[in-house]
């Protein structure tokens, strides 16, 4: 009897390791070392509520790291997601910054292996991937790309040299949460009318309380399946996976994430299929 307890509590571990769980969020499916998905179908995050249909890579830092990498290896240029992941050997991908459709310039704040590739004056929300063992930093930023010695200004208390230092930066449109403190305007960042307002496919990056990173994608623009979120749905996602910082990126038809082998998870809303990009976060085993 005991001999068959023992194996019963075995089983049962071994079944609670493949199907980790977060709080609100279900079982996830293993990717990779520390690298777990999951899928979220909760109409009440929309209010109203609605279809929706959202894909959260949950990354332990321990285990992987984050890059920016370019499309083509080069700007301007533009590439899919999913070929960027594959020249790259990632695990996984997500689409990053705002970028020109015409050539893939990129609109903000850009910077990949240390090379500042764009910049802005304006004050946007950008998060700056650090070396190794340090964790991601979330700030509204400016720099001139044009200037010899390029000078980071943070608005909301980071240190320039958190910036000038990492090797890796991309902004977005639209800080979401910082340091457990909720953002709710983005007047300095210079958004379109009704940007935060009107539901969109949206792509966001954040950081939670224990440290892990969270790469998500919404889907939207397909009643049937995802209707997209607002600014004030996407700030409800992420307090339910609970970040607490978040920055949202590059939405609409360039919202795209990839996983190893080239499988595209989400559905992006362009029907032409997948967009090419200026640039992706790529996931890749911590060396």
């Amino acid at each position: 009897m005991r001999s068959r307890t023992r194996l019963l509590a075995a089983l049962l571990l071994i079944s609670a390791a493949a199907a980790p769980q977060h709080a609100d969020l279900g079982s996830a499916e293993r990717i990779a070392d520390g690298v777990l998905l999951y899928r979220l179908a909760d109409e009440t995050l929309l209010d109203p509520p609605g279809h929706v249909a959202v894909q959260a890579l949950r990354l332990d830092p321990r285990s992987v790291t984050l890059e920016v990498a370019l499309a083509d290896d080069r700007s301007p240029a533009r590439e899919t997601v999913a070929s960027i992941a594959h020249r790259r050997g990632a695990i996984a991908a997500v689409n990053g910054g705002f970028f020109a459709l015409a050539n893939g310039a990129p609109q903000a704040i850009l910077k990949s292996a240390g090379r500042l590739i764009g910049g802005s004056l304006r004050a946007r929300g950008a998060v700056a991937f650090p070396r190794i063992g340090a964790s991601l930093v979330f700030d509204r930023v400016t720099v001139d790309a044009t200037l010899p010695v390029p000078h980071y200004e943070p608005r909301l208390g980071s240190r320039p040299a958190d910036w000038s230092g990492a090797p890796h930066i991309v902004s977005g449109a639209g800080l979401l949460l910082r340091n457990g403190r909720e953002i709710t305007e983005w007047k300095e960042e210079g958004l379109s009318g009704g940007f935060e307002t009107t539901r969109h496919p949206r792509t966001m990056i954040g950081v939670d309380r224990d440290g892990e990173v969270w790469l998500v994608t919404v889907d939207g623009r397909q009643p049937w399946l995802s209707l997209g979120m607002t600014f004030a749905e996407l700030k409800r996602l992420a307090n339910r996976i609970g970040l607490e910082s978040a920055l949202n990126l590059d939405g609409g038809g360039s919202t795209t994430m990839v996983l190893k082998d080239g499988w595209i998870v989400n559905h992006p809303s362009d029907e032409t299929g997948p967009r090419t990009v200026s640039d992706a976060i790529v996931v890749l085993p911590r060396r």
